[in-house]
């Protein structure tokens, strides 16, 4: 009883402190959440995305082909709620929290959800809107029922892992053979589960072998690195340059060949993203580079964590069991999808969430045994809730693109022929679509000239960059839209209507003027 009352208590806390301001915390929806929103009100207008594509598997956006479910689930949301964040963030704070119960099941343990539930990984994306909190609520659910071998269920949330984010498409077939090697399942069950997983798999795999999902990753995987050519030729002729000087035409050694090319070249940079996965910067001090993944003050994990995984390492070691050993492997193994991608600086918390229940469960190891530990893990909550609430929305609201969305709310106040949109900030369309809303079919036209460069919709509508030594050019009655960082340049014959003040330091004023 009294375990099922303190579940109860972990439960309301953690969805509790993922639902709390979540308006404001983090500042605004930015532009890819924003995007979600504006899918939701095509699909409900059309059922289409706004590319046209009816009941889409996956939803095309401007900048990707994004998974579908997480806006399906914010389509289920804005029947009971017009609020955009709520239908936006609603999904994932429902999503996390279920996860928490799910790993208590899968480990019968009250510490595990304890340690989820405060988690600054979990928490954050348990408040946004990205699709992870959905992969990894049906990645548990998944493992949940091959435990108990209800292996429909196992398959069924299995595969829709990779419907909610594409990087659950590379870890599912690693899951599978994790599963069956150390859980056993006999022949008859195998095929049966595998032709599920098939069957639910086909419409995903044709559609990203049409390229509609298939375009991203083909784009950023490492074996597209740029310039690997140049990059080989560079380090093959640093090889014979000191004994041929100034010679040309000199035939490349194989040993050469063989220790530069383009392969070695992506395989270098697969096995940086591996280990750098496990950077105790990134894990424990800092988080993501990109504070709108992290925190930039705070790691993802707590510090005692550090200390906490190694011992519950070695309890681990000491008395293996099928639960650890699949934990172990998928803590070693989740970091293979985000290895296979170039874009990013650093490691990317979205993409490796999935180390993150590996991590929880080995922590809880320790704190089972050292109970002491957990006045030290709620003191350090504390001082993280009081950094996200309080600092983080200050440090990071540039980044969430905080005021974009007020200056087109307050810019439909006006009466104008035209309307230009400075992209000299952060584009600005993704937020015009959304809060206009503009629900017709979207046609955009280049537009450049000697004045204005960019986009247009309806000859009425304009986002781009705007030549201001040329105000001349502009049509009367024009209105225009421009961040703090750009206010300089505007000329003063303009007619300043609305100043669309900041809220949080690391934000932007935003300036609506008239010619």
């Amino acid at each position: 009883m009294a375990k099922n009352l303190m579940l109860l208590i972990i439960f309301i806390f953690a969805f509790t402190i993922r639902l709390w301001q979540i308006d404001q915390i983090p500042p605004s929806l930015f532009s890819d959440e924003a995007d979600i929103a504006y899918q939701v009100k095509v699909f409900k207008a059309t059922g289409a995305d706004y590319f046209g594509n009816q009941f889409p598997i996956h939803f095309h956006s401007f900048a990707d082909w994004r998974t579908a479910a997480q806006i399906y689930s914010s389509i289920i949301v804005s029947y009971f709620t017009q609020n955009d964040t709520y239908i936006v963030r609603l999904p994932s704070v429902i999503y996390s929290t279920i996860s928490i119960y799910l790993l208590y099941l899968i480990t019968g343990s009250i510490y595990a959800p304890f340690l989820l539930a405060i988690s600054p990984w979990s928490i954050h994306y348990g408040r946004t809107g990205f699709e992870v909190s959905g992969m990894l609520m049906c990645l548990l659910l998944a493992i949940y029922f091959f435990k108990n071998k209800r292996y429909y269920l196992f398959s069924f949330f299995l595969c829709l892992s990779p419907y909610f984010y594409s990087t659950a498409k590379l870890f599912v077939p690693i899951l599978l053979v994790l599963l069956i090697i150390i859980y056993k399942i006999d022949k008859r069950n195998l095929i049966l589960l595998l032709t599920i997983c098939f069957l639910m798999l086909l419409p995903m795999g044709i559609d990203t072998l049409k390229g509609n999902a298939g375009f991203r990753f083909s784009y950023i995987s490492v074996f597209s690195l740029p310039h690997r050519e140049q990059i080989t030729d560079t380090l093959r002729y640093q090889d014979i340059l000191l004994s041929h000087p100034n010679q040309t035409g000199v035939k490349t050694p194989i040993y050469s060949q063989i220790l530069h090319n383009k392969i070695q070249i992506s395989v270098s940079k697969f096995i940086e993203n591996y280990f750098s996965s496990f950077s105790t910067k990134f894990l424990f001090l800092t988080g993501d580079d990109n504070i709108r993944h992290g925190f930039g003050n705070h790691g993802l994990l707590y510090i005692i964590d550090f200390f906490s995984i190694f011992i519950g390492l070695f309890i681990y070691k000491n008395k293996p069991t099928k639960l650890g050993n699949l934990f172990f492997w998928i803590l070693l193994l989740a970091p293979i999808p985000f290895a296979l991608t170039r874009d990013s600086i650093g490691p990317h918390s979205t993409r490796l969430i999935l180390m993150l229940p590996s991590l929880i469960y080995f922590s809880s190891l320790a704190l089972k045994k050292y109970k002491i530990l957990i006045p030290i893990y709620l003191l350090l909550f504390f001082s993280f809730w009081h950094y996200y609430t309080i600092h983080y929305p200050q440090d990071s609201a540039s980044a969430w693109h905080y005021n974009m969305a007020n200056s087109i709310i307050e810019s439909k106040k006006y009466n104008y022929t035209q309307i230009y949109f400075s992209d000299k900030y952060e584009p600005f369309l993704p937020f015009f679509l959304n809060y206009q809303p503009y629900l017709k079919p979207i046609n955009l036209i280049d537009t450049n000239n000697n004045y204005f460069t960019g986009k247009n919709l309806d000859n009425r509508y304009y986002f781009g960059n705007i030549n201001w030594s040329e105000i001349n050019s502009f049509p009367q009655k024009s209105i225009f839209v421009v961040p703090e960082l750009e206010n300089v340049q505007v000329p003063s014959s303009l007619k300043l209507l609305k100043i669309i003040p900041k809220k949080y330091e690391m934000s932007q004023n935003f300036y609506i003027y008239e010619k």
